[in-house]
């Protein structure tokens, strides 16, 4: 698999950027920018996503996706890095810890995925039944609603979250590149305890961020990683999911890195 990327910045660190979905390298830019002589940041397209939006449909699994970063390292003579993900970005910031612990200094996660998992995700990735359900229902705009209406009634999911997988899945692109996105991402899941562990081992940094008023991924769904990790900082910013990288950088500018 064939890595797209944007270097920028000319910082002594080394950090590998990774945007939510739906989103493409352009996401960490202002972090990046903002940064630059602290960082010299890797700025990734997910698979699915920026100039690899039109792949055929594969899925990413942790040995591909290790494959890949090895060449990147090599290429770039990196030995020792940070990184940080946003929203689905997490499950590649964490796939990427889970492989090189031993090289990773600093992990930052903007409202991650990954932590706990969604049962609908689960329910909509978990079988050839639920893929194909999954897929027709975004593809058709009117049920989708629908059941999104119904779900927010049983209190399943909030208001804000049905607007905003409504406005998601908008065109037919973005249908099908959420789509390859969450079944291509399936098997970044991870062993939360194996995680601990190596954060232990290697006295790993985390930092977390997340938005007061996220509903998508709400400031809960990081404790059962965050209550563990010894060396670890969370900090609760007063914004939603879609501002939180540019609250982040507006925080970090002020506070600085700990």
């Amino acid at each position: 698999m064939v890595l797209n990327y944007h270097k920028i910045g000319n910082g002594a660190k080394i950090l590998l950027a990774f945007h939510g979905i739906g989103q493409d390298f352009s996401c960490f830019m202002h972090f990046a920018e903002v940064f630059s002589e602290r960082y010299t940041t890797y700025l990734f397209d997910l698979p699915f996503h920026g100039k690899h939006i039109h792949q055929d449909p594969f899925v990413v699994t942790k040995q591909l996706w290790k494959d890949s970063l090895v060449q990147l390292l090599e290429k770039e003579n990196i030995q020792e890095f940070d990184v940080i993900g946003f929203s689905i970005g997490g499950r590649f910031a964490l796939a990427t810890f889970e492989e090189f612990a031993a090289r990773i200094n600093h992990v930052l996660l903007l409202a991650p995925d990954g932590i706990k998992v969604n049962p609908l995700y689960r329910l909509a990735t978990g079988s050839k039944l639920g893929r194909w359900g999954f897929r027709r229902v975004i593809a058709h705009q009117p049920t989708f609603m629908k059941i999104g209406n119904s779900l927010q009634k049983l209190g399943i999911v909030s208001k804000s979250t049905v607007r905003m997988a409504d406005f998601m899945l908008g065109t037919p692109l973005k249908q099908k590149q959420i789509f390859h996105a969450w079944i291509g991402f399936k098997e970044l899941q991870f062993d939360i305890p194996k995680l601990i562990q190596l954060a232990q081992r290697f006295q790993t940094k985390f930092s977390f961020f997340v938005g007061r008023y996220d509903q998508l991924l709400p400031p809960q769904q990081i404790l059962p990683l965050s209550k563990y990790v010894q060396k670890q900082q969370t900090v609760l910013l007063d914004t939603g999911h879609t501002k939180l990288v540019d609250k982040v950088v507006t925080y970090l500018s002020k506070e600085g890195f700990s």
